[in-house]
């Protein structure tokens, strides 16, 4: 009985290692998820010369980072896909937020368009512990400028 349970294990070892290697799908969607909505976020910063857009841009980029690793030619159209529904899903909910004439559902918006932001924070490193970190008031002022200025410019 050991010899059969000993090939039963090689047989499967060996067939699980001829499968092409393919990444975890809840995994990919969840990337995906996250970068269609940091993307909604960005473009949102980038409406309100109050708010920098700097961090925000940051961690798209690592995350689009993270998101060209996991996908390969044959899903880049679904990924893409998927990328700008969550992003559209995001930016109806910043409207929301910003435009609602409900107070209640403005909040609502709010809290569920940053709740989701939150749960993309796990896919990104935090930085490190003993480096302080900058407060929104100590940002650079560099931001609002820039944005200030794209605004004059587009109008």
């Amino acid at each position: 009985m050991g010899v059969l349970k000993t090939l039963g294990y090689a047989s499967i070892v060996a067939i699980l290692g001829t499968l092409p290697a393919r990444s975890d799908e809840a995994l990919l969607a969840s990337i995906t998820e996250c970068v269609g909505r940091y993307s909604a976020q960005m473009e949102h910063h980038w409406l309100y010369a109050d708010q920098p857009s700097q961090h925000i841009e940051t961690q798209r980029s690592h995350l689009i980072d993270i998101l060209d690793t996991l996908v390969t030619p044959e899903i880049a159209t679904k990924v893409l896909a998927a990328r700008i529904n969550a992003k559209m899903a995001h930016a109806s909910l910043l409207t929301q937020a910003a435009f609602s004439s409900d107070p209640r559902k403005a909040s609502w918006a709010e809290k569920r368009a940053i709740q989701s932001l939150n749960h993309c924070q796990k896919f990104l490193l935090a930085p490190p512990e003993d480096k302080p970190r900058m407060a929104a008031q100590d940002a650079p002022k560099l931001d609002r400028l820039m944005n200030q200025e794209t605004w004059k410019a587009s109008q």
